[in-house]
């Protein structure tokens, strides 16, 4: 019965895979056609700010992607997901959110919120990369 479960599970890992995949190399396409609409459109070449923070997001969203591919590999190489890949990964969307966020319209508590989650993640991940 274990044998099953675990051969269904193999399975279902190169599907998410494949699709992660998928979405990965769709994702960096519609970047690369984002990146050149906004040049042709724009005036003397020069992108428009909303239309670099829209390709900074996505690029961010490609990154994050990737590290998850990389930790799913990792899954099927080793048998087990490298913790320090789930923070690492988690750095990264926060970073994202942070990089996007309109700081004008942000509450200070919002604020001081994710710079705790931050902080928390950051030394979560100093000491799992200390105990490797």
């Amino acid at each position: 019965m274990l044998s099953i479960i675990e051969r269904i599970e193999k399975y279902i890992v190169y599907v998410l895979v494949f699709m992660l995949l998928l979405s990965v190399v769709l994702g960096t396409i519609e970047l690369g056609r984002a990146i050149l609409t906004g040049i042709i459109a724009a005036p003397l070449f020069l992108v428009e700010i909303h239309t670099l923070f829209d390709s900074f997001a996505l690029f961010l969203v490609i990154v994050i992607g990737l590290e998850l591919l990389k930790s799913i590999k990792s899954y099927l190489v080793n048998g087990y997901i490298n913790p320090a890949f789930v923070i690492e990964v988690a750095i990264i969307a926060l970073g994202n959110k942070l990089i996007t966020l309109d700081l004008k319209s942000s509450p200070p508590e919002f604020l001081w919120g994710m710079a705790s989650v931050l902080l928390g993640l950051s030394i979560t991940y100093f000491i799992l990369k200390k105990a490797n």
